[in-house]
């Protein structure tokens, strides 16, 4: 069964609850993934486990322990990492494997295209959601971008369209960027902005992705200080900072060439050296766990979290400290 990322919606809860996610787009690839989890979280499955490339030979092995959901009774969801290259036979065996009703499967792969006629790609299509994330043409883009400023009045909805798809054409990556800052700053009539820089007090919080990629743990919480002392409005775009060094880290991570990785992620030309360090330092299975910490972050910022204030800059400062540990 195939489906494209954005008639997902439609079919999920059609389809086989095992997903395998690939294509160029990596705004769609995780588009995808947060739909599948935010739908079947509702459903019940509220734990999640990853897998990355170190576990791939005893994949069958954990499906199976976990098949009957947690060591505490909840469902759960499994979340395979395919970095790249050939899809290994590791994988393409889960496909034989019964499917539990205790278990949702998501295969999030690197790879760019599939040709169709496959043996590996109709075995997939028989068992499982083959969600394909590709370019989108110009129309499709404008389209997406309207879907993500849900949030805009419709006054005002059909100028940020124009001027964000003009200026990042063909990058979904930056227009997603330009949403999620529009969310922490938006409103309604205001003129409009793109690339935002709030000015903080004695720093910007801009400052704070630099100092992370170069590993400087004193220069960052130093900026987290100065911003919370001078104006701890601006708490969920320092999320959105560190979540976006996390992501872009991941992005780079899943590419063969981490240049192109980054590239494709929005980051400018200038800092891709200081992020190829910092991915050179790090690794998948330090970053990927980081992910669901920002979400908590996120979460806490919003004052979902049931955190107070002062648990919400300590955790935010741990996080910072776990980020520029080399």
């Amino acid at each position: 069964m195939k489906c494209d990322s954005l008639s997902l919606k439609k079919y999920i809860d059609k389809s086989p609850k095992v997903f395998f996610i690939y294509g160029e787009e990596i705004v769609l690839q995780n588009y995808a993934k947060d739909l599948i989890n935010d739908f079947f979280k509702k459903n019940g499955f509220d734990e999640k486990k990853i897998i990355t490339k170190k576990d791939f030979p005893n994949i069958n092995k954990i499906l199976l322990e976990n098949a009957g959901g947690s060591l505490f009774g909840s469902k759960l969801i499994i979340e395979i990492i395919h970095e790249g290259g050939k899809v290994p036979k590791e994988i393409i065996d889960i496909f034989d494997l019964s499917k539990s009703e205790d278990l949702i499967i998501i295969i999030r792969s690197a790879i760019k295209k599939v040709t169709q006629n496959a043996a590996w790609v109709k075995k997939i299509d028989r068992s499982a959601m083959i969600v394909e994330c590709n370019k989108l043409k110009s129309f499709e883009e404008k389209i997406w971008l309207k879907n993500q400023l849900s949030f805009v009045s419709n006054n005002d909805i059909k100028k940020y369209v124009e001027i964000i798809s003009d200026l990042f054409q063909g990058n979904l990556v930056a227009q997603q960027n330009e949403v999620n800052l529009l969310k922490l700053t938006y409103k309604e009539n205001e003129q409009i902005k793109t690339n935002l820089v709030l000015d903080g007090g004695e720093f910007s919080p801009y400052d704070l992705e630099d100092k992370i990629i170069e590993f400087n743990t004193s220069g960052a919480l130093r900026i987290l200080k100065s911003i919370h002392r001078n104006d701890d409005r601006n708490a969920q775009l320092l999320v959105w900072i560190i979540g976006k060094v996390v992501n872009t880290s991941v992005i780079a991570m899943q590419n063969p060439d981490i240049r192109k990785g980054l590239e494709n992620a929005g980051i400018w030309s200038s800092k891709i050296p200081s992020y190829k360090n910092f991915i050179k330092v790090n690794s998948m299975k330090k970053i990927i766990p980081l992910q669901k910490k920002v979400y908590e972050l996120d979460l806490a910022s919003k004052g979902l979290a049931g955190k107070t204030k002062d648990q919400f800059w300590q955790d935010l400062d741990n996080v910072v400290i776990e980020l520029t540990a080399a």
